[in-house]
């Protein structure tokens, strides 16, 4: 029972709680319960791409480093961090500490971890994230080493838990159960412990009483998927959850008064079409790509759909990210010019294309897939929508078979997070190929120098700009409704952590 109705019932209960006081005050079962679109594809953390599947992860595993509220690197199961030389990260590690199951925490465990996921037959969908590192080594039993080619400015970003795959995990629970043990019995060392998992309707878990950053203040946390966002805003109203996911702008004004309350943050997420360009179609042809950038009202949709909040971004990548530059311009809205690029390419009359997305899974996407569509019919381009279940949705993306025009959704605060595996040739997303981008973007990731890097994206930038693999549309608000006594802070990442989180 969540303390808000705990509450509700103590006048009822004022006698019995009267007699109740001589042997000592009563204690509130605290519980949340979080509504999000989506159910989990996995309880292994290495074997998804999805963030509502790590939303529940990141309460039963750690990783090394993690991320505040404002964006900074904090030390997690890793204490310090330094760079004895170009190639070599070095991580001490926290000590104390040991999984649910009681098994320690060590140095052997983040190099089980690492070693697991960077295995090829594993098949990490994150793989790209961590795949800088070469091996990771044993330097005693609470120190590593990660080694990689080159220097790897990066690292701090590959090693905490939005990587997915660098959350860490029990070797001995593992290797006692087999490779699949995590997938519907996980074991991590996280601020909670798993309790059940109900397909398609809860997962449960239960506050760790011994975690290493303090016992939880809330003592149960239940997720439920609630595909609909009008469903999670009833379900809010009615107090059956305490916090909903992508809540709408035209619904703030309403929750955010009586028994529930408003609170968002600017994201570093971005909206973006991507193109496949290795199959055979017309948006192989860069005049297309470009036709499309110049035929969507990006500025119209963002006004009417989100109220005019959010950021219009210029490139497929956050405007707080390294090396963004403020000049960079997007494509202006121009119908004519789209029409002209069309006919120069071949295609006066248009052509026919799939769209292939999920729905629901984002703020206001459906629509906003619906408005683009009706902006590239009025210059002759026909889009067929193939809207996708979340499980669909993975397994289509992990054998790279999306098509058309693609609608996915990335974070990530620096070009070798976002352009990396979404545009380097034959990497985890990446619809398109492009030798010089390549060479770059293997720059970028490699030099430690700041000034340098930024200069090596702006390269980068240029040719992106000019190719038009993706058409940029957003980065849009995080926009979340809670329970009026919750005390939580969100993150920019939108990785829902309830470390810290209470009701008052």
């Amino acid at each position: 029972m969540k303390r808000r109705l705990a509450t509700g019932l103590a006048g009822a209960l004022l006698c019995t709680t009267a007699l109740l006081a001589a042997f000592g005050p009563a204690v509130a079962q605290e519980e949340i319960v979080i509504a999000q679109a989506n159910d989990a594809l996995t309880m292994d953390p290495a074997k998804h791409s999805a963030f509502p599947t790590a939303n529940i992860m990141f309460q039963l595993y750690d990783a090394l480093v993690t991320m505040d509220g404002a964006g900074q690197f904090q030390p997690a199961l890793a204490t310090e961090w330094s760079n004895p030389e170009p190639t070599t990260w070095r991580f001490k590690l926290r000590e104390g500490v040991t999984f649910h199951n009681g098994e320690p925490f060590n140095a052997a465990a983040v190099k089980f971890s690492f070693d697991r996921a960077l295995d090829p037959a594993f098949q990490a969908p994150y793989r790209s994230r961590i795949a800088a590192i070469q091996s990771v080594e044993i330097v005693d039993d609470m120190t590593v080493d990660f080694k990689t080619a080159a220097p790897f400015p990066t690292m701090l970003f590959s090693l905490y838990e939005a990587s997915f795959a660098a959350l860490i995990v029990p070797p001995g629970y593992i290797e006692a159960n087999g490779p699949e043990a995590l997938v519907n019995a996980p074991v991590g060392t996280g601020p909670y412990k798993f309790v059940e998992w109900l397909k398609d309707e809860r997962v449960v878990l239960e506050a760790n009483p011994d975690y290493w950053g303090g016992a939880p203040e809330i003592e149960r946390v239940t997720f439920r998927p609630i595909k609909e966002v009008r469903t999670r805003i009833a379900e809010l109203t009615s107090g059956g959850v305490d916090l909903i996911v992508d809540v709408p702008p035209e619904d703030v004004a309403s929750l955010d008064q009586g028994d529930t309350k408003i609170v968002t943050k600017g994201s570093d997420f971005i909206y973006f079409y991507a193109f496949d360009t290795l199959k055979e179609s017309p948006l192989q042809n860069k005049l297309v790509r470009q036709a499309i950038n110049y035929a969507v009202d990006v500025a119209a949709i963002q006004e009417a759909l989100l109220g005019g909040l959010g950021t219009r971004v210029a490139l497929t990548l956050p405007t707080d990210a390294f090396a963004y530059d403020a000049s960079w311009e997007p494509y202006p809205y121009d119908p004519a010019k789209a029409k002209e690029l069309l006919a120069e390419a071949g295609y006066p009359d248009g052509f026919t294309i799939p769209l292939t997305s999920r729905q629901g899974r984002y703020l206001k996407d459906r629509e906003i897939m619906e408005a683009t569509i009706g902006f590239l019919a009025e210059v002759g381009i026909t889009v067929e929508p193939n809207y996708l279940e979340p499980g669909v949705w993975a397994t289509v993306s992990e054998a790279k078979g999306r098509e058309g025009i693609i609608f996915p959704g990335w974070s990530g605060r620096d070009p070798d997070l976002v352009w990396y595996p979404l545009l380097y040739t034959g990497q985890y997303q990446s619809y398109y190929s492009n030798p010089e981008l390549d060479a770059l973007l293997d720059a970028g990731r490699k030099t430690i120098d700041a000034e340098e890097r930024k200069a090596i994206y702006a390269q980068a930038g240029a040719i992106i700009k000019e190719e038009a693999p993706h058409l940029p549309m957003l980065q849009p608000p995080l926009i979340y409704a809670v329970d009026a006594t919750l005390s939580w802070e969100p993150r920019t990442d939108s990785i829902i952590n309830l470390r810290g989180a209470s009701f008052e």
